[in-house]
């Protein structure tokens, strides 16, 4: 039944991931997207060249059925590692079909919209160390993810579950330098849409010491090391860049708060 629905479903599907309701569940069918060009992760390469952080270097999402090759693997084996990924129903060089890891009576959300939606202390902890937890448990397991955003990390009935594996950082990166990646896509996500909210920038910091004080030393250490390194964008006046350039510039004053604080517990 699936295997039909994917072939039956994908070339007329217009947009790159449309969900679909099947014998009364919900399920999300990815197609190959338009390829990019590579050309548009020029300045972030440049960027990471400039401070010497590896970590920083862009890892291509060139779409295409690679993308698609890369989502089916990945999934497969973050699954066979224990981790909470979405099930594949049916896939194709072309499409792949994901059930919903939600339900009808419990629909899942994401991080972001948890912590958006979070108006009390307790709340914002709650989903925060939610979080921050499921990202140590997968470099416990000697694991990675793929683009470690705040969007891309689902929270059902009080456990999270990780989507969108398009790319494979392990391609470009060392699985430590893939963990370290983590760790800053998370963070920028988070003070990204989180940095006009007082009460959320306040937790923040708190969560994120907690957090990498617990993760993998070699983690801890090249993430501190990269912090170094990254402070030197503070020099550059972001906050007169309108409302991006001061969601960065807040992000940077955190960070740099923050390898103080590491350095000193």
């Amino acid at each position: 039944m699936y295997d039909f629905f994917l072939f039956e479903t994908f070339p007329h599907q217009q947009a790159s991931i449309a969900s679909y309701t099947l014998d009364g569940k919900k399920v999300w069918l990815k197609k190959a997207s338009k390829r990019n060009s590579r050309l548009v992760y020029l300045p972030l390469s440049l960027l990471a060249k400039w401070l010497s952080v590896e970590a920083l270097k862009p890892v291509p999402n060139i779409g295409g059925q690679q993308s698609i090759t890369n989502e089916s693997a990945r999934i497969k084996a973050l699954s066979k590692a224990g981790i909470a990924v979405p099930t594949i129903l049916a896939e194709s060089p072309d499409a792949i079909l994901l059930a919903d890891v939600g339900s009808e009576e419990a629909p899942s959300q994401t991080l972001l919209d948890k912590l958006l939606a979070a108006q009390q202390v307790e709340e914002i902890d709650h989903y925060l160390t939610m979080g921050i937890q499921a990202l140590n448990d997968v470099h416990a397991r000697q694991c990675y993810l793929s683009e470690a955003f705040a969007r891309n990390i689902l929270v059902t009935q009080e456990s999270i579950v990780f989507i969108d594996f398009e790319t494979d950082p392990g391609i470009y990166h060392t699985p430590i330098n893939c963990m370290v990646r983590d760790w800053y896509c998370f963070i920028f996500s988070l003070y990204g849409k989180l940095s006009k909210r007082e009460l959320h920038r306040e937790q923040l910091p708190l969560a994120l010491l907690a957090g990498l004080n617990q993760a993998q030393p070699q983690v801890r250490e090249s993430f501190l090391t990269s912090l170094s390194r990254l402070k030197r964008l503070r020099r550059i006046p972001f906050h007169r860049f309108g409302s991006d350039g001061k969601k960065i510039a807040i992000t940077l004053d955190a960070l740099s708060t923050l390898d103080q604080q590491l350095r000193t517990t």
